[in-house]
């Protein structure tokens, strides 16, 4: 968790799609949305190449006004726990879910909360045993606000 925040804080963006697995699912939605079961969210990746294009273009194609992030994030807390056995070998599996507040920083120094709300994530551990590496399965931004008041470049 904090290395995923402190990526996207840094600006090492290239970064961001290797916290999840190849066919990782990342979704950035409203607390209202979810409770209401509508699909539909600020932002979808259905795959870890559809991330490493969203940087690409973050990087070389779109065109915003320079900002930074910087996130708080509260303590992880683990929902559930499991063995996934449809690979060729078990994995370990945690569903879990972590608080978060994000301030965004403009070229001018502006500073403003840009977004609040939790992280819910499925977790599974790649490698071989012994030296299992914690990968996004899927991770739903739940913010706390349908609202955002720019657009949404950045990964939260």
């Amino acid at each position: 968790m904090v290395d995923y925040v402190h990526a996207i804080d840094e600006g090492d963006y290239e970064r961001w799609p290797t916290f999840f697995t190849e066919d990782g699912h990342y979704q950035v939605t409203g607390r209202e949305n979810l409770a209401r079961g509508w699909v539909a969210g600020m932002l979808l990746c259905d795959n870890r190449d559809m991330m490493v294009d969203r940087i690409y273009s973050l990087r070389q194609v779109n065109v915003w006004e320079p900002h930074t992030y910087r996130h708080v994030i509260g303590p992880t807390q683990v929902l559930e726990v499991g063995m996934d056995a449809s690979g060729a070998t078990a994995r370990f599996t945690a569903r879990t879910q972590t608080n978060y507040l994000c301030v965004r920083t403009m070229h001018n120094g502006e500073q403003k909360l840009f977004s609040t709300g939790r992280y819910l994530d499925d977790i599974v551990f790649e490698g071989p045993p012994g030296g299992d590496v914690p990968k996004l399965r899927s991770r739903m931004v739940i913010a706390d606000s349908n609202q955002i008041d720019t657009l949404l470049v950045i990964p939260i």
